[in-house]
Formats: C-alpha cells, sequence, structure tokens
C-alpha cells in the first residue's frame, strides 16, 4: 500500500485565503473558522478538562496532528484552556492561514509545526492530550503498510501517563456499500456566506486496497477560481477503532457526534472516540 500522495492533498488548501484575502475578509473568515471549532472546544472542555481537574480548568499541554489552520488550538488558547500547543500541519498554505491568524487572534502559545509529525521527534510524554478531528486519523492510516503502527508507538510516546487521545472518525461503510452497488458516487456541497468557495463537487470511489478515494471540485464564490484535491482513506466502524486502541494500550469511550452542518453522507456517521493512555 502506498498513499504517500495524502501527505500532498492539502498543498494548496486555504492558499487563496492565506494571500489573497484583506484585512477585512480575513476578519471574517476567521470568525467563520473559529466558529466551527466551538462544537470540538465545548467537548474538549467539558469531558477532558472537568474531568482532569475534578472540575478545576487548568490549562494543559496540547498538540493538534493536521490542525489546519489552527482554529481549535487558538479557540483553546483564547478560552484559557492551553497552556503550551504544537500544531503539525503538512500543508505550507494552511500553515501561512495559521499564522495570520495568530496574528489576528493575538495568541502567541501556539507553535506552528509545518511537518510530518511522523518525522518529528517529541519530548517523552509531553502532552496532556492529542487532538486528531476532522478524519486525520484516517488519512495517515493508508499512507502506507505499517503507518497505522508508527502512529499510534508515537502517539503513546508523546502522551503523559492518562493523557487522552482525542479523534473523530467518520465509518463510511454505508458509502462504500453504495459505490459497490451503484459505481462512483457524485455529490455537491455548498458553503455558508463568508467562505471564499461557493461549491464543492465530490467524487468517491474505491481502490484496490478498500479504502475510499475522494476527490473534491471546489468553485469560487465570486469569482473563477477553481481548486482540487485527492484523498485517500481508511474506513472504521466504531468496534474496529476500539479493539485497535484496546491493544495499544488505550481506555476509550465511543461518543456520538451528529452535526447538521456536515454533508448528508457523513452526518449520521460521525463520531468522536476519547481514548485515555493507560
Amino acid at each position: 500500500m502506498n498513499n504517500m500522495d495524502n501527505l500532498q492533498s492539502y498543498d494548496k488548501v486555504e492558499y487563496y485565503q492565506a494571500h489573497e484575502l484583506s484585512d477585512e475578509e480575513l476578519h471574517k473568515y476567521c470568525s467563520l473558522k473559529m466558529e466551527t471549532a466551538q462544537h470540538n472546544l465545548e467537548f474538549i472542555e467539558k469531558e477532558i478538562f472537568s474531568i482532569r481537574g475534578g472540575g478545576v480548568i487548568e490549562p494543559l499541554d496540547i498538540c493538534e496532528i493536521g490542525g489546519g489552520n489552527g482554529k481549535l488550538l487558538f479557540s483553546l488558547e483564547k478560552k484559557g484552556l492551553l497552556r503550551t500547543g504544537i500544531n503539525y500541519e503538512i500543508s505550507q498554505s494552511r500553515c501561512d492561514l495559521a499564522k495570520r491568524f495568530a496574528k489576528l487572534l493575538s495568541c502567541s502559545n501556539v507553535e506552528i509545526k509545518n511537518c510530518n509529525f511522523l518525522d518529528d521527534e517529541t519530548k517523552k510524554e509531553q502532552f496532556d492530550c492529542i487532538i486528531m478531528v476532522d478524519i486525520v486519523w484516517q488519512l495517515i492510516s493508508p499512507l502506507y503498510d505499517f503507518a497505522q503502527q508508527d502512529m499510534l508507538r508515537w502517539l503513546k510516546a508523546a502522551l503523559k501517563q492518562d493523557g487522552y487521545l482525542f479523534i473523530e472518525i467518520i465509518d463510511y461503510s454505508d458509502v462504500m456499500q453504495r459505490i459497490e452497488k451503484e459505481g462512483i458516487l457524485r455529490t455537491w456541497i455548498e458553503f455558508p456566506e463568508g467562505d471564499p468557495f461557493q461549491y464543492s463537487l465530490d467524487k468517491f470511489s474505491i481502490d484496490s486496497d478498500n479504502n475510499l478515494v475522494c476527490e473534491k471540485f471546489f468553485i469560487g464564490r465570486n469569482n473563477h477560481v477553481r481548486d482540487y484535491f485527492k484523498n485517500v482513506i481508511r474506513s472504521y466502524t466504531k468496534e474496529e477503532i476500539t479493539q485497535i486502541l484496546t491493544k495499544n494500550g488505550f481506555d476509550s469511550r465511543i461518543y456520538p457526534c451528529y452535526d447538521e452542518t456536515l454533508p448528508e453522507i457523513e452526518r449520521n456517521s460521525t463520531f468522536r472516540i476519547l481514548a485515555r493512555k493507560l
């Protein structure tokens, strides 16, 4: 299995936002993105901070893998929940935008690292919490044959004892069954006002390793800007991911994650996992 192209999928994502938006447009876009981080912020505050501190909220050392423009870590910092943060993001354009966001929001506790986290050494037991939302886990595991195990080894070493791994997963079983019956699946998505792109045409297929291949074609709102990227995604059921985490020394809990803003095919199949390192 070789899907290292996943590391380049987001190369130009948010390039326009990072380099072309005026200060006024950037402020609107940043506000929109920060708003979309609120549901994860509230979940983390309720399920991690209140439990660890016995009801007393204390800032923690947090790492996010594939954190993109940094909206969640910046939200945690603004809320007073983050002591130090590292945002690992492979896309240069998204790191550029994260730096603009940090300046706009007056955030200084988050370090933006433009690299593959697997290539970076951390201190042993460095983080209280590691975040992998927006199917990041599912993009890393199909990179190569042993990517999942290398990822688990890194995560376990970097987490403090009793530290938490917070993952978001989408179970694409229904989508893959539809593809097997109907062939290639295509869907349209319309983005909210404030996003420079108005629509995305998504195309889904299945590769020879039984991974889901997702191609997205973006259409600009008030201009002729177009963008494209492709991801190879491994689908997991709740039972599969729980078994994997248990075998690797984590005690995990599953939470439903219904979000009406998600595309219809993902709306009822997205769930959160909170896994504590034993």
